[in-house]
């Protein structure tokens, strides 16, 4: 299942803003956010930023205020965003020291809204999220152990916080779960033909995963580098709860290394810090282990199906493919330890 350019919101800036003003009370410059399958706008008021201690109650100070407003897919109804507001607040009272965006209530008190599409007549599900500030793990390039260990120790913690968390909506099927990796088989035959063996290989060897054997609960499961916030030299924050699902916990570890290891020349000693804080504060089985690697093989490997998908139905959109360089490359300095087996062992 891939998302379906229609359901994807398309307002203006001004469409947004009037949407803002006329449900939360919300004025000031309007600009664009990036955003796969729904639609962001940050709003920024001229008084400085003091949303952060907001309680959503009410509209007075959000003129001064950053906010992101988002319109959801159309086809992400009341339950799902539900959950995603929920889990959110589970989050932020996990003592992760993590701070994750909070849900500004409308000006009828309400956390879901909905406005049409003046112009295509498409009615969406609308919420508004505190801003956090911080620069983003792809804008920092001096990934020491500590950084890398914050990363690790934050995941897991909000992965503790979530682990008995459960949800009407939490059971969905969502083409970035790692349970659902052969969604992406679909668009083997976008990729160039001397990488396509590659990607089947890794592909193949996700369906020896044992799954029954690996513990199960909600997780983020995307903790990209554009959604990992880093200040003072460690992770500060965790963006967008949009992919989260009910699957296999060492699904978050996977995401997280894969991201971790762009871009960066000795990308199994970036995985290390990661790795061990992550099982310092919640230990791995040995089947996590098992799993890992082919986990991470398969996280990069759809990723660069559903660059290639959307290159091919929406080229002029570059956040589509914004990891698509990076995951081939280290899909390349990953191969000889895949090949040789020995890239589980590195991850031990």
């Amino acid at each position: 299942m891939t998302i379906e350019l229609a359901s994807i919101p398309s307002f203006s800036a001004a469409e947004a803003l009037d949407v803002a003003e006329r449900l939360y009370g919300i004025c000031g410059d309007v600009a664009c956010l990036p955003s796969e399958r729904d639609q962001n706008f940050l709003i920024s008021g001229s008084e400085g930023n003091d949303n952060e201690n907001d309680d959503g109650s009410g509209g007075a100070g959000r003129c001064g205020s950053r906010f992101v407003l988002k319109f959801a897919n159309a086809e992400d109804g009341p339950p799902l965003l539900d959950f995603q507001n929920q889990a959110m607040r589970r989050a932020d009272e996990s003592g992760a020291d993590c701070r994750v965006p909070r849900v500004l209530r409308s000006l009828l008190g309400r956390e879901i809204e909905s406005a049409g599409n003046p112009r295509t007549g498409v009615v969406h599900r609308v919420r508004v999220l505190t801003w956090i500030e911080g620069r983003v793990l792809a804008q920092w390039d001096a990934r020491d152990a500590p950084l890398l260990q914050s990363i690790g120790t934050a995941l897991a913690k909000i992965d503790l916080a979530l682990r008995d968390f459960t949800h009407p909506a939490m059971h969905r099927k969502l083409q970035w779960d790692l349970r659902q990796a052969p969604l992406a088989q679909e668009h083997l035959g976008l990729l160039p033909g001397s990488k396509r063996a590659q990607i089947e290989r890794h592909l193949e060897r996700w369906q020896g995963i044992d799954w029954d054997a690996l513990r199960h609960g909600v997780i983020h499961g995307d903790a990209n580098d554009h959604n990992v916030l880093i200040g003072g030299g460690r992770m500060t924050g965790l963006l967008d709860f949009g992919d989260m699902a009910f699957t296999a916990t060492v699904c978050e570890l996977a995401i997280a290394l894969a991201y971790a290891m762009l871009g960066q020349r000795r990308p199994i000693d970036a995985a290390a810090p990661l790795l061990r804080a992550y099982h310092r504060v919640l230990p791995l089985t040995e089947a996590e282990q098992l799993a890992l690697p082919v986990l991470l093989l398969s996280r990069l490997s759809m990723s660069v199906c559903y660059s290639a998908h959307n290159r091919a139905r929406n080229p002029h959109d570059p956040y589509q493919v914004v990891s698509e360089a990076g995951a081939w490359d280290l899909l390349e300095r990953l191969e000889p330890l895949a090949a040789d087996g020995s890239l589980a062992w590195s991850l031990r």
